[in-house]
């Protein structure tokens, strides 16, 4: 005669395996059902796109460019795509594109900000503080400062302009007073940059090194009457009649 304490806890094995089994598939069934929701179904696909940073592009512009994939699902949206399609346009710094869940794209851009303006190729193209141009206007813009630039190597001309963009950058946020009388730049190499001031006066300022010593030194050297003024070695400044 069987022992109904044996049959008893074989029926209970038999359970815990029956609940170990039903309990393993219910997390298939679950993974598998999360894994199509993410990646396959509608519910988190992409819905809408969101664009900010822009300052002079439209968001449009930005959307038209960007060519996020309506109704795809978010986690199947190439981010990486998106992003260097809209770095391609000329005004664009930076951009990050990333997912807002459950069903939004959002594009952040950060557009160049243009320092000085010059002359290129016969058109006025603004200049952003790493030395780029990266757009025109159709006339001269009277918030900017004008730059001539007369390095023809590409190389050295990059490195020129950006130095002046350094420079003119530098005033402007240390000394708007200074700034305001600022009408021209120019430059033969990044070391030889001159200002052109109101009044006919001259500033050789030299390269970019330096250039809170030199403001200093320049905010006193205007106090005397001179048409021009060398800080190029601010220890040494020098000035002429």
């Amino acid at each position: 005669m069987t022992d109904p304490r044996f049959v008893d806890r074989a029926r209970q094995d038999r359970r815990r395996k029956i609940k170990r089994i039903a309990l393993a598939v219910l997390a298939v069934v679950v993974a598998a059902a999360v894994v199509w929701t993410i990646w396959f179904s509608s519910l988190l696909a992409v819905h809408d796109v969101k664009v900010t940073g822009q300052a002079t592009y439209k968001p449009a512009k930005i959307l038209r460019v960007a060519d996020v994939p309506a109704g795809r699902p978010l986690a199947r949206v190439d981010l990486a795509a998106i992003e260097s399609r809209i770095a391609g346009l000329e005004r664009i710094e930076s951009v990050d594109v990333s997912r807002s869940w459950p069903r939004t794209i959002s594009i952040d851009v950060v557009e160049r900000k243009a320092i000085i303006w010059a002359t290129v190729s016969g058109r006025i193209r603004g200049i952003d503080k790493e030395g780029i141009d990266f757009r025109s206007y159709g006339s001269e813009p009277s918030q900017l400062v004008e730059a001539t630039i007369t390095v023809t190597d590409p190389a050295q001309r990059l490195e020129t302009t950006r130095s002046v963009a350094t420079v003119v950058d530098r005033i402007g946020r240390e000394d708007p007073s200074l700034r305001r009388q600022l009408q021209s730049v120019s430059a033969a190499s990044k070391d030889s940059i001159e200002l052109d001031l109101t009044r006919g006066r001259t500033v050789v300022w030299g390269s970019d090194a330096k250039g809170a010593r030199k403001l200093e030194v320049l905010r006193s050297l205007l106090a005397l009457d001179a048409t021009r003024y060398d800080v190029s070695a601010p220890d040494q400044p020098t000035t002429r009649q």
